[in-house]
C-alpha cells in the first residue's frame, strides 16, 4: 500500500478518535460523531492530501519526529482556517437571526478543528511507513471512518 495513502487513512482515523474524545468531554450528542466523520471524510482526501503533499516537500531530509511536528503544525493552521470558515457561515446565519456570540463560535470551531487536524496530520506522518506495511489494518481504519460517516448520512 502506498505510504501517502496509508498516512491519510491513519490521519482520518486519528481525527475521528479525537472527535470521540471531544464528544465525551463536551457532552455533544452522538449525532456529532457522524457529522464529524462526514467532515473528516470530505476534508482528508482534499485538504489533508494538500497538507501532506506540502509537508512532504518541506520536510525532505528531516528526521521522523521533526517531520511529524511540521505536519502537525501545518495541520493546525489548515484545520483552524477550515474550522473558522465553516463556523463563519453559521455565525452569519445566527447573527441574521438576532443571536450574538459569533466570534466565540468561530474561535471555538477553529480551535477544535485545528487541534483535530494537527493530531491527525502528526500521527498520520509518524505512522505512515509502518501502516503501509499493514494494508489490512489501514483498510479496516478507513472502513470504520466511512461507516461512521454513512451512519450519520443515512441513520
Amino acid at each position: 500500500m502506498p505510504v501517502f495513502l496509508a498516512g491519510l487513512v491513519v490521519a482520518a482515523a486519528a481525527m475521528l478518535g479525537v472527535q470521540v474524545l471531544y464528544m465525551v468531554v463536551s457532552g455533544a450528542p452522538p449525532a456529532w460523531l457522524a457529522f464529524a466523520a462526514l467532515l473528516i471524510l470530505l476534508s482528508v482526501p482534499t485538504a489533508g492530501a494538500a497538507v501532506a503533499w506540502l509537508g512532504t516537500r518541506v520536510t525532505r531530509g528531516a528526521s521522523e519526529r521533526r517531520a511529524a511536528l511540521v505536519f502537525a503544525g501545518l495541520g493546525l493552521v489548515a484545520g483552524a482556517l477550515w474550522g473558522s470558515l465553516l463556523a463563519g457561515g453559521l455565525a452569519r446565519q445566527l447573527a441574521d437571526a438576532g443571536a450574538s456570540g459569533g466570534g466565540a463560535l468561530i474561535a471555538g470551531a477553529a480551535a477544535v478543528v485545528g487541534v483535530t487536524a494537527a493530531i491527525g496530520a502528526g500521527l498520520g506522518r509518524l505512522t505512515a511507513r509502518e501502516a503501509s506495511d499493514r494494508p489490512f489494518l489501514v483498510v479496516v481504519l478507513g472502513v470504520v471512518v466511512v461507516l461512521v460517516a454513512l451512519l450519520g448520512f443515512f441513520g
